[in-house]
């Protein structure tokens, strides 16, 4: 039994642990994303630097579901679902949240 309650710790925490990075990666997309604005002459293109940033993003996302799998592989499991659920939610109420914008400068 103690083995079980073992694995259900970690199954909850790779959810959580995969829940938060959704958060924290989706704001700090969010926030990139709305920083960027149109380029005059001889200004250098900010998608080099988010390219970059979303690719480590990756590589630490991929690192997280290793760890994940060599703990606990219900866990990975979870992680991912997490993630998914997470990042849904996250932009269906960016999405609204910009046409409520949009519809108030109409």
């Amino acid at each position: 039994m103690e083995n079980e309650g073992v694995k259900i710790i970690w199954i909850i925490f790779w959810i959580l642990l995969g829940t938060g990075w959704s958060v924290l990666s989706f704001q700090w997309l969010r926030k990139n994303v709305e920083s960027i604005e149109p380029l005059s002459d001889g200004q250098k293109s900010p998608f080099k630097g988010l390219m970059l940033r979303r690719t480590v993003m990756f590589l630490l996302l991929g690192l997280l579901l290793y760890l994940a799998l060599r703990t606990e592989p219900l866990g990975a499991i979870g992680m991912v679902i997490g993630i998914t659920i997470a990042t849904w939610v996250q932009v269906i109420i960016y999405n609204q949240r910009l046409n409520s914008l949009t519809g108030r400068k109409e």
